[in-house]
């Protein structure tokens, strides 16, 4: 079902969805009033929504939506600070992804986006609607969160001074992730005390500005630091720091601290930034001092770099197929052999304190 209040992006999207083969459009509404309306007797698989219309707004319908029958819905989102933010408090409300409208969407320039667009309704048909978690609420406390998912086996458990682990207290966390990524980075972000002895680096795809937004976002609600990075900005224990769209973003610990270098170079998996590229220069870096997790996403990026870091005796652990939105970067890195520990998404923030606990904060230089 195609929701915008413009017909003509309507159409649009319609003629562009229709012409694949494996997509029908079952419904158009130029409300969300009267997609409501719909929802029960069309019943479509994948939702695309506009966030901005008259009369009850794309936010509130997501949450009547997800209410009545949760169904994965795709974002048509502004380029503006203002659309990066209502896009972000979407994802929060249970949006699965977002694209881009252009700039001259009402002039017909849905179709520079047709591409992308198929292919995030292709993906998100595939999504099995779950229980979500709100950026915007609380978690509970770090002891009752690993109590709750006590019952849950871990694929491959692994303890910090078993086989996989070399027993050296690691001195940064990198965690790349991608469809999904928002609520995921939101549940092990929240469960991380302020006083968290390592930095954490992040690349989570997104575009320019929506992923400054993001980060101040989970900045108001994690007990951690948490900034889209900047080049030349240090890396601090209790800090977190996401790599800016369209750069990517690699580590250092040439000088007096670990510090964070941003680059255009080409894209890599399709994706700038890329976790592959931040993987890479963490395993070059830091090596077993490293702990690398990789999450819920579509496609295999990051699946090489934590091949490296593993193989320099980094630590990998993965988000499982149930906690995911799509099991697609997490899968790969499985496949490969190359995660130490398959764990619920509730479970990797207290992994990852076992991983650093004993390891020195202070210890920055080289």
């Amino acid at each position: 079902m195609v929701v915008d209040d413009s017909a003509l992006v309507r159409r649009i999207a319609t003629d562009i969805l229709s012409s694949d083969p494996e997509i029908t459009v079952a419904a158009t509404a130029a409300t969300a009033e009267f997609a409501l309306a719909k929802l029960e007797r069309e019943r479509p698989d994948v939702i695309t929504l506009d966030l901005e219309m008259p009369g009850m707004g794309g936010l509130e319908a997501i949450r009547r939506i997800m209410n009545a029958r949760p169904t994965p819905i795709i974002v048509m989102s502004a380029h503006a600070r203002k659309g990066a933010d209502l896009t972000i408090q979407a994802l929060e409300a249970g949006a699965v992804d977002f694209v881009l409208k252009p700039a001259n969407s009402l002039s017909g320039g849905i179709p520079a986006i047709a591409r992308e667009l198929t292919e995030k309704v292709r993906d998100a048909a595939r999504i099995i609607m779950g229980p979500r978690v709100s950026l915007a609420a609380p978690l509970e406390a770090p002891a009752e969160a690993g109590e709750r998912a006590a019952g849950v086996r871990a694929a491959n458990p692994v303890s910090a001074s078993s086989p996989g682990f070399d027993g050296d207290a690691a001195d940064l966390v990198a965690i790349g992730t991608s469809t999904g990524g928002p609520v995921a980075l939101k549940t092990v972000l929240a469960q991380l005390p302020g006083d968290f002895p390592v930095g954490v680096v992040v690349v989570q795809h997104m575009p320019p500005v929506f992923t400054r937004a993001f980060a101040d976002r989970l900045d108001q609600c994690c007990a951690v630091r948490v900034k889209e990075a900047e080049n030349g900005d240090a890396i601090l224990p209790g800090r977190v720091l996401i790599a800016p769209g369209n750069w990517h973003m690699t580590v250092t610990r040439l000088g007096v601290e670990p510090r964070i270098l941003l680059n255009q170079n080409d894209a890599v998996n399709g994706h700038r930034p890329s976790v592959d590229v931040l993987m890479r220069s963490v395993a070059r870096e830091y090596g077993s001092r490293a702990v690398g997790v990789i999450m819920t996403g579509m496609g295999k990026d990051g699946a090489e770099g934590l091949r490296e870091l593993r193989a320099r005796g980094g630590r990998v652990i993965a988000q499982d197929k149930n906690t995911s939105v799509i099991y697609g970067m997490n899968k790969e890195v499985v496949q490969n052999g190359d995660a130490n520990e398959v764990v619920p998404v509730d479970q990797i923030a207290s992994r990852l304190r076992g991983c650093v606990r004993g390891g020195s904060a202070a210890r920055s230089a080289v």
